[in-house]
């Protein structure tokens, strides 16, 4: 289920696609922005530019609904034959076929180049969110690439607190040792005060 944000994000998308219509492969462009914006994630970024992509088909799907109906009503109106009207509702519904794959198929694709981008720059990521006014997601923020590498202060940490469980364990042998030899001392006093008992009862 797209979030607000990812359809603020295709919006975005679609606007900056209709902007740029003159140049070849716009809606490439307009997927890009809204992966981009949506980014890091390459589904995410993908599903935004889906939808940009759907939100610049929207029109034209319209306009070919009208166009059939038109086209109906005036070979109805003129009784023209049936074939004819057919052939024709074939052939706009191609043209609107073709049209949809170029659209969201193509604003796809930019919206998982745009995420891999946002991706890899994170820094860009963040400065281009933060100039429009927004700010990444802290789930996003906080998450860790499991390809990456931990960093020095994950490393740093680990070995602390390894050093801590040693020292820790070193002090348990060190009371384990010391009780044993309080144990030893006891049961020799023992032994010497049982030995003098037992000498003085032979003396008497």
């Amino acid at each position: 289920m797209p979030t607000a944000r990812t359809l603020v994000n295709a919006i975005i998308g679609a606007v900056v696609s209709v902007v740029l219509s003159f140049i070849p492969l716009s809606t490439i462009l307009g997927g890009v922005v809204a992966g981009f914006l949506e980014g890091p994630d390459v589904r995410e970024g993908s599903v935004a530019g889906a939808i940009a992509g759907a939100i610049m088909f929207l029109p034209f799907a319209g306009l070919a609904l009208v166009g059939i109906g038109i086209l109906g009503f005036g070979m109805g109106v003129a009784a023209a034959p049936v074939e004819g009207f057919v052939v024709a509702a074939f052939a706009i519904l191609v043209f609107v076929s073709i049209l949809f794959v170029y659209t969201v198929g193509l604003s796809l694709l930019g919206g998982y180049l745009g995420a891999y981008l946002a991706q890899e720059y994170p820094e860009q990521h963040a400065d281009t969110l933060e100039t429009i006014g927004r700010s990444p997601s802290p789930a996003r923020s906080d998450s860790i690439d499991p390809t990456r590498p931990p960093s020095a202060a994950t490393d740093g940490s680990s070995r602390s607190d390894r050093r801590a469980a040693d020292t820790d364990r070193d002090r348990g042998t060190d009371s384990l040792e010391t009780g044993d030899s309080f144990g030893t001392d006891d049961s020799f006093t023992d032994d010497s005060s049982r030995s003098d008992r037992e000498t003085e009862r032979d003396r008497r």
